[in-house]
């Protein structure tokens, strides 16, 4: 029977809210930033045009991390962008960045959530799926930080 699983890990970045949102909104940026494209030297991705907004899809293959696909559903201010992610084309999953700004500092918010079948369970009981996932986000916030505070100087 499949279960519900939710991760979600946040970072602060001393840029504008606007400025955030533009790189995130912006598909041709991600590889710049994104943990997964650092892990598979074999990965190729594909990238819509256009490359943001509601619609614009990011397609990847690779030995290690697998295919799959992700299309902005939703990308509006106040500040949240979602996509509907497809990973192998067996499994489907959520994913947001909410971000807020307070005095200056904005923070975002990696979410990730779906169901997972006997399978997924397994494999997160063996491997410790989640644990891994909320690391490489906290990899993939601190280098969109680096890169965003790097922009700003």
């Amino acid at each position: 029977m499949p279960k519900p699983y939710s991760l979600q890990v946040s970072e602060d970045i001393n840029a504008p809210i606007d400025t955030v949102f533009d790189v995130l909104n912006d598909l041709n940026q991600l590889e710049a930033w994104s943990p997964f494209s650092a892990m598979d030297p074999s990965l190729v991705s594909t990238i819509s045009t256009p490359a943001s907004g509601v619609g614009s899809v990011y397609s990847w293959k690779g030995k290690r991390i697998g295919s799959g696909s992700m299309t902005m559903t939703v990308c509006t201010k106040p500040y949240k962008i979602a996509f509907d992610m497809d990973f192998n084309g067996k499994d489907k999953a959520l994913s947001e960045y909410l971000i807020t700004e307070t005095d200056g500092v904005t923070t975002v918010t990696w979410f990730l959530g779906g169901e997972r079948g006997f399978g997924g369970q397994l494999m997160n009981a063996l491997f410790k799926f989640d644990k891994m996932m909320a690391k490489n986000f906290a990899d993939g916030l601190g280098s969109l930080k680096k890169l965003i505070e790097a922009q700003g100087k």
